[in-house]
C-alpha cells in the first residue's frame, strides 16, 4: 500500500557507526520542500504491508534529503534492510509525519531513551536551542559499544545505564531521573514501553505534572508495529 502512495527516494550515503548502527542519508526530488517539524518520523516500505519508521535527525528541504540513524538488533526486517543498504538503492517512504514535536520542548529538559531513540535524541540539535540545557539518559545493552555512536552525534555527555536481567538497572535509573528532575523541567521519555511506564509512574508519584512529560514508546518485547507517536 505504501508503494502506491509513498514518495520515491534513493540512498545517498551510508555510514557505519559502530557494529549495530547505520547513519543513512536519503534524497530525491520527491523530498524537496516538504514540511518538517523536528521530531517527525518517516516510514519506509519493504513491500506488501511491511514497513518501519525512523526519526530523521536532520532534513534539508532545499536539497530534498534527510538523515537518520538506524539501529540493527535481532533478525527483523528493519535490521536486515539497514544492513543491506548501499548508495544508489531506491526506497519508498511516507512522511515526514507527526510523531513528537521537539520544537516545543522548553528548557531545561530531560530526554530518556535507548538505542532505538538515538536518532530522535540527535534531532534535538535541530531545535532552536539545540542540545543546550538538555540532560540525556539512556538504557543500553553495551555502554562500550554505544559511547562512540553517541560521540558521533555530539551526545558524549549522556548518562548511560547498562541493561540488567529482569530490569534490575531500573532502580538506579529511576533514582537518577527523579534526582535530576527540576521543578520547571520538561521530559521526553522514549524507547521501551515498560521503561517509559515505570519512569512516568515514578515521576507522577513525586508530584511531577503529567503535562511536563511526553511519552513515545518505540517497542516492547514480542511486539512490533508501534506508532512511535507521543502519548
Amino acid at each position: 500500500m505504501l508503494r502506491l502512495f509513498g514518495r520515491r527516494g534513493e540512498v545517498q550515503q551510508v555510514e557505519r557507526v559502530g557494529e549495530h548502527f547505520r547513519l543513512i542519508t536519503i534524497g530525491g526530488n520527491d523530498l524537496v520542500d516538504r514540511a518538517w517539524t523536528v521530531g517527525d518520523m518517516t516510514q519506509f516500505s519493504f513491500g506488501g504491508w511491511e514497513s518501519r519508521a525512523y526519526t530523521p535527525l536532520s532534513y534539508d528541504a532545499a536539497r530534498g534529503s534527510l538523515e537518520f540513524l538506524g539501529y540493527m538488533h535481532g533478525n527483523g526486517i528493519g535490521s536486515a534492510w539497514l544492513e543491506s543498504l548501499r548508495i544508489g538503492d531506491p526506497c519508498v517512504l511516507v512522511g515526514p509525519r507527526t510523531a513528537v514535536n521537539l520544537d516545543v520542548v522548553t528548557r531545561p529538559a530531560m530526554f530518556f531513551g535507548d538505542e532505538t531513540s538515538f536518532s530522535t535524541a540527535a534531532a534535538m540539535r535541530a531545535t532552536l536551542h539545540g542540545y543546550r540545557a538538555v540532560s540525556f539518559v539512556f538504557e543500553v545493552t553495551s555502554p562500550e559499544n554505544c559511547a562512540p555512536v553517541l560521540d558521533r552525534l555530539g551526545l558524549d555527555e549522556a548518562t548511560l545505564f547498562r541493561r540488567e536481567a529482569d530490569d534490575r538497572h531500573l532502580d538506579a535509573l529511576e533514582r537518577h531521573v527523579l534526582g535530576a528532575f527540576q521543578p520547571s523541567m520538561r521530559a521526553v521519555f522514549t524507547g521501551k514501553a515498560a521503561s517509559i511506564a515505570r519512569l512516568y509512574k515514578a515521576a507522577r508519584r513525586e508530584g511531577i505534572s503529567g503535562k511536563q512529560i511526553t511519552n513515545v514508546a518505540y517497542w516492547a518485547p514480542g511486539r512490533k508495529g508501534f506508532s512511535g507517536v507521543q502519548r
